[in-house]
């Protein structure tokens, strides 16, 4: 399909262009369909429309994706949108809309089941039955869909919860999703993967596999958790050593994220030396804005001079640098990237773009506004944020 809903401003990027946020959408009508009669109960308690809800998957009435593709594509939002269900019918989507490759985020029973294995249980979940286990059930069942996907184009990148217990478990499941084309996995921002704070050495095992096969790891919106709830996250070797005060924990993690909670993951793998140790390993900050990218960054080399301590990792560069090489954060269509590019410096090497299809966050529009909005800064710029800087995790 033609590149029939790139602005003119982009059509010199047409085909090129990388988009580091999607979803499947499919509608609770189509779950049982796609994964089997163990969702049935769940689906028929979903299939009921909200319209409330522009992103909810009930569309009753639903006669399959065959809406058509056409100029406004990029303004086509929910459940109901073409490629919301099919995958084949998503590649001329991303061809309308000048896209080499996207990573796909899991909707319906994929997320729900992930909310599950969490302790998270959704508000129309019917009642019953060890509901961690049925959301591991439901993972299993939806991977092996989206094995189907990673097999029908490379274009198309799913992006798969990982879930374990412990360490092994999660190096287990891993290693399962990557030997059937996984190619990017999606940690729960706010729990501890494995029951371990993501710097301990009980995880290099994992962050080593996916540094050694070229596997994103994703911090996606919704799996914030709460976080502050425990203070493991700085049970690692990298954050003994420091005194302590009533008032204060002097180590790097503490200094740098009391007042930036939705960094904490990022913080912590930084400070940890995990980039450090697994230099190939790349991060994905997805769909939870980039207003604090620039400042977390200028607060963690002031805090890296100022708070050394006596800490077994000691970084070989810049705690900022570790951002620019191995971390990418998605931007909100809203957002004044342009401002935030000036004001901090290397920031234009770490932002990218991302359309959130089909999802009604990804606004209207948002090519031509997010290219317009960056077009003072020159094409080198933009180039970055709509090509080159996505490809560090959608290659």
């Amino acid at each position: 399909m033609d590149a029939i809903a790139v602005p003119p401003s982009l059509s010199r990027l047409s085909g090129r262009i990388i988009d580091v946020d999607s979803h499947e959408s499919m509608p609770a009508q189509e779950w049982v369909r796609h994964f089997g009669p163990e969702v049935r109960a769940f689906a028929e308690a979903s299939a009921q429309h909200d319209p409330l809800d522009k992103n909810h998957n009930g569309v009753p009435n639903y006669a399959g994706d065959v809406a058509p593709i056409g100029p406004d594509i990029g303004s086509v939002k929910g459940s109901k949108a073409p490629g919301a269900t099919d995958p084949a019918r998503r590649l001329d989507v991303m061809d309308a809309l000048g896209i080499r490759r996207q990573l796909m985020f899991p909707g319906g029973i994929g997320l729900f089941g992930f909310f599950l294995t969490l302790g998270r249980r959704p508000a129309l979940m019917p009642a019953g039955g060890d509901e961690r286990a049925i959301g591991r059930r439901w993972l299993e069942l939806y991977n092996d869909w989206a094995f189907g996907v990673a097999r029908l184009s490379d274009r198309i990148r799913p992006v798969m919860p990982l879930y374990g217990d412990t360490p092994k478990e999660l190096h287990a499941n891993a290693r399962r999703l990557i030997d059937n084309g996984i190619r990017a996995l999606w940690f729960a921002s706010g729990y501890l993967p494995g029951g371990r704070s993501p710097a301990h050495p009980d995880l290099d095992p994992l962050w080593a596999l996916m540094a050694e096969s070229g596997t994103v790891g994703a911090l996606h919106g919704g799996g914030e958790g709460q976080f502050l709830m425990s203070k493991a996250w700085r049970d690692a070797p990298a954050f003994q050593g420091y005194r302590s005060s009533a008032e204060f924990d002097f180590d790097p993690w503490s200094m740098s994220i009391y007042h930036l909670p939705t960094q904490n993951f990022l913080t912590t793998l930084i400070f940890g030396g995990v980039f450090e140790r697994h230099p190939g390993l790349r991060f994905g900050a997805i769909e939870v804005g980039s207003h604090w990218v620039g400042p977390m960054m200028e607060s963690m080399d002031h805090i890296q001079k100022n708070f050394r301590g006596a800490s077994s990792v000691k970084l070989s560069r810049k705690a900022s640098d570790y951002m620019r090489s191995n971390v990418r954060v998605s931007t909100l269509y809203y957002e004044e990237i342009d401002v935030w590019m000036e004001r901090y410096a290397g920031l234009d090497d770490i932002l990218c773009f991302s359309t959130d299809y089909p999802h009604v966050e990804g606004g209207k529009g948002a090519l031509g506004m997010l290219h317009d909005r960056l077009a003072r800064l020159g094409d080198t710029v933009i180039d970055k944020f709509f090509v080159t800087n996505g490809e560090l995790l959608v290659p």
